[in-house]
């Protein structure tokens, strides 16, 4: 078994804190015995898309960057695999929600683009104008094979309302689904442990959620409800964040579990992909 760790952090306005922070918690992580690890949706920076302000694009990094940079030095470090999201430029005018997936020898495995990008026009309330800043993602839905014996794939917080999303990934046969989010308690956490279970269950792997949690230090008024977890492929959170301080929760991945449930409930070998043509029609 391999075990993973979701890093749940209060984010601040300054990125060198956020840097500094997530490394001890990474260590602490790796001392634990976590091989792969997940921080939280654009987990360097204060939220910045309650706003359309041009001034942001500024924050965005190309992919290697200085902070892939860092974290690959810390994956090396730890000898692990962590699931960097930043904000990623990969030109002038051309900006992604991206995760990043660096290995243990600091390589980049590769990179998943946020493929749903929200956006809610309502004034003066501190919701997701994300159209404004990022491009929808390009790569499809790759999944990728660690050194660790698990292949995992990643969706970026809105990703996971869409049911299509998870089964690509588990398709292309991931055993575990990362889900990084930056969501605030005024909307969204009624249904978060609803998504995780349900994505689980209907695909027979493991959801590992990643929210930052309290207010940005630096940063907007919202509220982010914490409430990190990991589920298995019996809808059982297995491992839980409180939903107002930081923490490291990790648990072990069983892939013989994943195989015997498949097996058992047979939900691979009834889907009639034949019949389903009008969804993409």
């Amino acid at each position: 078994m391999t075990r993973i760790a979701a890093i749940q952090i209060n984010v601040n306005g300054d990125q060198e804190v956020n840097l500094r922070k997530v490394s001890d918690m990474v260590r602490r992580a790796a001392c634990g015995g976590a091989r792969i690890m997940c921080l939280p949706e654009l987990f360097n920076l204060a939220y910045f898309c309650h706003e359309e302000d041009a001034r942001h694009f500024r924050l965005a990094e190309p992919v290697p960057g200085p902070t892939v940079e860092r974290m690959a030095g810390l994956a090396r470090e730890t000898e692990s695999v962590i699931i960097c999201p930043i904000f990623e430029k990969a030109m002038e005018g051309e900006y992604y929600n991206t995760a990043v997936v660096v290995g243990p020898e600091g390589q980049i495995i590769g990179r998943y683009r946020k493929n749903s990008i929200p956006y809610n026009p309502k004034p003066n309330e501190p919701l997701a104008r994300e159209k404004f800043y990022f491009k929808p993602g390009n790569l499809g839905f790759p999944v990728f094979a660690t050194p660790f014996g698990l292949k995992v794939g990643v969706l970026i917080c809105y990703d996971r309302h869409f049911p299509e999303a998870p089964r690509a990934l588990a398709l292309n046969g991931a055993d575990v689904i990362f889900v990084p989010i930056c969501v605030h308690a005024a909307r969204g956490r009624s249904v978060w442990e609803f998504d995780l279970r349900a994505i689980a269950q209907a695909n027979i792997l493991y959801l590992c959620g990643v929210n930052r949690v309290g207010v940005d230090v630096g940063g907007s008024t919202r509220n982010h409800f914490g409430t990190s977890m990991i589920v298995n492929p019996r809808t059982e959170v297995i491992a839980r964040a409180s939903d107002d301080k930081e923490e490291v929760i990790s648990a072990d991945v069983d892939v013989e579990l994943i195989a015997e449930l498949r097996n058992a409930w047979s939900f691979f070998r009834d889907r009639r992909p034949d019949a389903y043509g009008d969804l993409v029609r």
